[in-house]
């Protein structure tokens, strides 16, 4: 019996001075305004070393407790049907000051970011700590059908650009009729001038290609009365 007496106080000393860390969710409206409607199912997951694995589930009073921490880093992760909650970073580590108890303490860190990358500090302590953590957004599955909107609809580019045509259409017409004598002398000369207009324009030219005669090799000293000379 006295040769168990070392090894009980042992291990009752190493429970007594393992971390504990106590996660709760607290009220956050409006994102979460009553943590009570979280379902069954959320749990919470602490990874360290390969092959550590603590798993705690959502208990009545909206809390997650781990017991007997072992000296290791951890990463920190609530898992919820509903909500997304940002993952921690908890190290679990002797105290400075020679005691058996362990400091325990957590930050934010970030997924695809280096682990030494902490973020806000969300606690530290000495055997315990308590901290809260809440959501940072909610899960939506199903992509609302949106109504229909009457500015949308007109502000569309297709639509934009049927309605400019229409008034050039209609427009355009009642704006000639209504235009100065004068301007209109002179949009008419304008025309007249212009690259496409005239007996020497390019819509005149085009329309009176030869393109069979082009195909047979005729020029212009040819169609002018020139000669051409054979070989």
């Amino acid at each position: 019996m006295l040769l168990l007496t070392p090894l009980v106080f042992a291990t009752l000393t190493s429970i007594a001075s393992a971390a504990r860390l106590t996660v709760s969710i607290p009220s956050s409206p409006p994102l979460l305004p009553n943590p009570a409607s979280l379902a069954p199912s959320t749990h919470a997951i602490l990874l360290g070393p390969p092959g550590t694995r603590y798993s705690a589930p959502l208990r009545r009073d909206n809390t997650f407790a781990f017991p007997d921490l072992e000296e290791a880093s951890y990463l920190l992760t609530i898992q919820s049907r509903d909500y997304f909650f940002p993952p921690l970073r908890v190290d679990v580590t002797k105290a400075a000051d020679g005691t058996q108890e362990q400091t325990i303490a957590a930050w934010q860190t970030f997924r695809g970011n280096e682990w030494s990358n902490k973020g806000p500090q969300y606690g530290s302590g000495k055997g315990t700590l308590n901290i809260q953590v809440s959501p940072s957004s909610q899960k939506d599955f199903y992509q609302h059908r949106g109504g229909f909107d009457i500015m949308s609809f007109v502000k569309s580019p297709m639509i934009l650009m049927g309605l400019v045509s229409v008034v050039f259409i209609f427009g355009m017409p009642y704006i000639m009729d209504n235009m100065d004598p004068e301007m209109k002398e002179e949009m008419a000369e304008m025309q007249k001038k212009g690259p496409l207009s005239g007996s020497n324009g390019a819509a005149s030219q085009i329309q009176n290609f030869d393109m069979a005669g082009w195909l047979a090799g005729k020029g212009s000293g040819a169609e002018s009365g020139g000669t051409v000379k054979k070989r």
